[in-house]
C-alpha cells in the first residue's frame, strides 16, 4: 500500500494487455509483487505516444509477442485513475497461440508465463503450482469484465 500511496501522490501512468487465445488467457508471474497478473508496465515518454503504445511496448519487451495496434480492443477492460495514478488494461484476442520469448533485459520483472482456461483460471493457477502465488490485486475484477465481454461479443 505504501507504493500505491506514492503513485497516487507523486504520479504513475501505466498500461497492460490481457491476451486471449480461444478459451485461454495468458498470465505472467511477476517478481514485484510476487503475484500472477497481466503483462504491462509504466509509460515512458521517450518511447510512448499513448498508454496503448505503452501496453504494446511492454508486451513485446517482456514476452516477445508482437501485435498490431489495430487488433486491440480500444475499449479498455479496466481503467483506474485517482490522484496522479493512471492505469489502463487493454484486450486482444489472438487467432494463433504466440511463442513467448521475452527480452532478457526485462527478465528481472517476471518469473514465467502460463496459459490457463478463462473459466478456471483460479483453480488452474492454484493446482498446477507447488507453491501457490496470489493473484494481483485487480485480476479478479479484470477477469469478470473479460468474461462479460466474451459472453456478450
Amino acid at each position: 500500500m505504501k507504493a500505491l500511496y506514492k503513485y497516487i501522490t507523486e504520479g504513475y501512468s501505466g498500461a497492460g494487455i490481457i491476451i486471449t487465445y480461444k478459451d485461454e488467457v495468458l498470465f505472467q508471474l511477476r517478481k514485484h509483487p510476487l503475484s500472477w497478473a497481466f503483462i504491462g508496465g509504466g509509460y515512458d515518454k521517450a518511447k510512448d505516444n499513448s498508454l496503448l503504445d505503452t501496453a504494446i511496448r511492454e508486451l513485446y519487451e517482456e514476452s516477445g509477442i508482437k501485435i498490431n495496434k489495430e487488433e486491440i480492443d480500444k475499449n479498455p477492460i479496466h481503467s483506474l485513475g485517482f490522484g496522479k495514478y493512471k492505469w489502463i488494461l487493454f484486450h486482444i484476442s489472438l487467432t494463433n497461440r504466440p511463442t513467448i520469448n521475452g527480452d532478457k533485459e526485462y527478465s528481472n520483472e517476471y518469473i514465467k508465463y502460463k496459459w490457463v482456461k478463462i473459466n478456471n483460471y483460479r483453480q488452474e493457477l492454484n493446482n498446477r503450482e507447488k507453491k501457490h502465488y496470489p493473484l494481483y490485486f485487480f485480476v479478479s475484477y479484470q477477469m469478470k469484465e473479460l468474461k462479460r465481454r466474451i459472453i456478450f461479443s
